[in-house]
């Protein structure tokens, strides 16, 4: 592991146990909880989510009562945040968890992602956060930073789906606090090293970072 890796793992994590966002659906193992608010997370901003998910997972408190529920009133519930289509994946998934497992999340990342609208991203937040298991998460947050600090890159045009990238952000996941270590970059990139102006002149890997360097 060179020098530069080690500087940065333990800057992240310190200024994400200063700054790090403390939203509702952070802070516990329930599996029902963590897969509904990643999946109102995608193409979302988090701000928008916080009400709705808190009405949603009290109306809806677990997988019996999602897989329970009408396709419209789901519908109703997340209208505020738009794309309306997850609410019918939500229900797909909560009726196949009912229907082939009792209502018990599996603990794989296979089985995970035979679910509709299961990708591995939130296959590894249910896997982390959940089941306690060292996986790594990669969103378009992480690729830019990476890309920025390290000149990790990708030719795929979803840098996100990447194997590579995977890869390398697997690699980077520190032996214990990878949980907060998996939260860290995703509240980094979205508060200071941002898609445009991000804030160089306040950074803490400003130092190690390849694109501060150049002065953008």
């Amino acid at each position: 592991m060179s020098e530069k890796t080690v500087i940065f793992k333990q800057a992240i994590l310190d200024w994400y146990e200063k700054n790090g966002r403390g939203y509702i659906w952070r802070g516990h193992s329930d599996p029902y909880k963590i897969l509904v608010s990643e999946i109102m997370l995608q193409q979302t901003n988090a701000d928008r989510v916080s009400p709705v998910y808190q009405r949603f997972t009290q109306q809806y408190p677990n997988i019996r009562a999602l897989a329970q529920a009408e396709l419209p009133d789901l519908m109703t519930v997340m209208k505020p945040i738009g794309l309306g289509y997850r609410a019918g994946r939500l229900k797909r998934v909560a009726e196949k968890l009912v229907a082939e497992y009792e209502a018990d999340f599996p603990a794989t990342e296979e089985a995970l992602m035979a679910f509709p609208g299961i990708g591995r991203y939130i296959s590894n937040a249910i896997l982390c956060f959940a089941f306690d298991k060292k996986v790594a998460l990669v969103d378009v947050n992480v690729v830019r930073l990476y890309d920025r600090v390290f000149g990790v890159t990708s030719e795929k045009a979803r840098p996100r789906d990447d194997p590579k990238l995977w890869k390398f952000a697997g690699e980077m996941l520190p032996v214990t606090r990878f949980k907060e270590y998996n939260l860290a970059p995703i509240d980094f990139s979205a508060q200071v090293c941002t898609l445009r102006k991000p804030k160089c002149d306040r950074c803490p890997l400003s130092s190690l970072c390849n694109y501060c360097a150049k002065g953008f």
